[in-house]
């Protein structure tokens, strides 16, 4: 007689010939059990197959009662804020790399108010049951957190300053976990699997991946705890192992998870780079931590003195605190480490416009222009040299072709108006400022010099 394991209680049982071949359960807990059919599984009988869905109740109760809560605490069922999220467990860099590692789980359980919590725990509904009898409650349990640490932990390297939070990342896993446990063949014998249900559930990732691709939606936790459950699916045993075999196979993939997770994380921390320390400098500014903040950078500098944005940030610390020197050295330093980064282009060389520091702006946009000269900040920048030198036919020319390479930059037209009225060109001055007010006709510097310059034609 074929000895069978009970995915409920875990026992193993001889089915005798003359039993029902309609339940994978063991006689003492098919007792009681009226039949329940679900779509995408049948056996081999006629009648419909009886799920066993306690650790998929169990998930979906403990999501529930997490968020009540919440609610209860007083945060909104509808819009709950980022910072209400991280302080009851979400996933954040700033916090999550420096040790509270215990976010990649708490995370999991918390949900961005009632629709992203009534979606999740759908899809879950309808995911885990299927795992569930297919696969027996240990391994399910085990692929589930798997998939869903996983995912917190690719979310957390893709957006590391972004707050991370749902279920969504091991439900994508159990989506996986079933692909490959359904196309492996691994289901037990006497269940026929629907031929429609890898459709079905390529649809579902499909569908799920293209609605992540929204603003605000973390695709990289879906994309990430279904890989991790496509992997575990494929190397968890086969329902029809037997039970001692079954052991030894979860114990070893649950060992090798933790490995893999742990690793995992360690990457993830280690390829940022001296990101996690940035993340929390940044945290501390946010907090008007600016002193505790400014240590951290100047550390985190000293260390990693090839580091860009630790440079940058700590010259905005040092603009804050009114230390201007060192402000703008350190902004030099980020721009040395990375002289192709655009951002750090522009905000060196603003720095040496608004202060005055017109030899080194001169330099500075001169050798841009030889590196890049269809650059319209480039064009822009030359243009307030000229200004600043008082040589205004030669700034005219560069505001127009910053212009031209970028017809919305509002800067350059409102500088080629003061040129032209500097160099006496009133009625072109006239033109480029009626140009400007056709585009936004509230703009008072434009009106001012557009009367000043008719005042002048007249």
């Amino acid at each position: 007689m074929p000895i069978e394991r009970c995915p409920q209680c875990g026992k193993e049982f001889e089915r005798n010939f003359g039993d029902s071949p309609v339940s994978l359960t063991c006689p003492e807990c098919e007792k009681g059990r009226g039949p329940r059919s679900r779509a995408g599984i049948a056996t081999s009988g006629q009648a419909p197959l009886t799920p066993s869905i306690l650790i998929t109740a169990g998930l979906i109760g403990l999501n529930v009662m997490v968020f009540l809560i919440m609610v209860l605490r007083g945060i909104s069922p509808f819009t709950p804020s980022t910072q209400q999220m991280i302080a009851f467990g979400a996933d954040f860099g700033p916090l999550t790399l420096n040790g509270q590692w215990w976010r990649l789980v708490t995370s999991m359980f918390l949900h961005f108010g009632i629709v992203h919590i009534g979606l999740n725990m759908w899809c879950l509904w309808n995911l885990g049951r299927a795992a569930e009898q297919l696969m027996g409650r240990a391994s399910y349990l085990l692929a589930y957190f798997v998939s869903g640490i996983f995912a917190s932990i690719a979310s957390l390297y893709w957006h590391p300053m972004g707050v991370g939070a749902g279920a969504s990342g091991a439900i994508f896993g159990m989506a996986g976990v079933l692909v490959s446990y359904v196309y492996l063949k691994k289901t037990p014998s006497h269940i026929k699997i629907n031929s429609r249900m890898l459709g079905s559930l390529g649809t579902f990732i499909a569908y799920n991946l293209a609605f992540g691709a929204l603003p605000g939606i973390s695709n990289a936790a879906h994309i990430g705890g279904l890989a991790m459950g496509l992997v575990v699916g494929a190397v968890l045993p086969a329902a029809g192992a037997s039970e001692a075999a079954r052991r030894a196979r979860v114990s070893l993939v649950a060992i090798f998870s933790a490995i893999a997770l742990v690793g995992s994380a360690i990457a993830a921390k280690r390829l940022s780079k001296g990101v996690s320390e940035l993340l929390t400098a940044e945290h501390l500014i946010a907090e008007k931590k600016t002193d505790e903040a400014l240590t951290q950078l100047q550390q985190l500098t000293a260390r990693e003195p090839e580091f860009a944005p630790g440079h940058e940030l700590l010259a905005k610390v040092y603009f804050r605190k009114g230390q201007y020197p060192e402000a703008i050295a350190a902004l030099q330093k980020a721009y040395d480490a990375n002289p192709d980064n655009i951002t750090y282009q522009k905000e060196l060389g603003t720095v040496f416009l608004q202060f005055g520091m017109i030899g080194q702006a001169t330099a500075f946009f001169q050798h841009l222009e030889e590196q890049n000269p269809n650059q319209a900040f480039v064009h822009f920048g030359l243009g307030q040299v000229s200004l600043a030198k008082r040589q205004y036919d030669s700034a005219i020319p560069e505001f127009r072709q910053a212009l031209a390479l970028d017809p919305r930059m509002n800067d350059a037209a409102f500088s080629l108006g003061q040129a032209q009225l500097q160099a006496g060109h009133f009625a072109d001055a006239q033109t480029t400022y009626r140009s400007i007010l056709a585009q936004n006709p509230n703009d008072k510097r434009a009106q001012a010099g557009l009367d000043y310059a008719t005042r002048q034609v007249h």
